[in-house]
């Protein structure tokens, strides 16, 4: 079995044509799409401005349950953080790669991509239950 690789998937306004809450546990994205994607792979779920309901901050994290490569979409297993992770606080424990990345998301359609082991470590530090 592979060791898993870590992702940040962005999540805008649920309420809007198409868009899905974090709590589902689907994500698809029609730019960007990571090959390398598979079960077991562990996504920081990023909410932005337009979230409501956890505006600028990551509430929880995915795990991979299955991915359709085609559709380029896949489920997962929401697990909710003891408390959301704020953007500002994300920039800071980013590695450099990843916090560029991040800075970005607007303007390159960045919406999911892969991120260190290191970067998602220092995010969701003891805040999985």
């Amino acid at each position: 079995m592979r060791e898993p690789r870590f992702y940040f998937a962005v999540f805008g306004d649920p309420t809007k044509p198409g868009h899905v809450t974090v709590e589902e546990g689907h994500f698809g994205v029609d730019a960007g799409w990571p090959k390398g994607i598979a079960p077991g792979d562990l996504v920081l779920l990023y909410c932005t401005g337009g979230y409501a309901r956890y505006p600028k901050s990551v509430p929880g994290v995915g795990v991979v349950e299955d991915v359709d490569h085609e559709q380029q979409s896949f489920n997962f297993d929401y697990e909710r953080l003891s408390e959301p992770v704020p953007l500002d606080d994300l920039r800071l424990v980013f590695e450099p790669v990843d916090a560029r990345k991040l800075d970005n998301i607007r303007f390159n359609n960045h919406w999911l991509f892969e991120i260190a082991a290191a970067s998602f470590g220092r995010a969701v530090g003891g805040l999985l239950d």
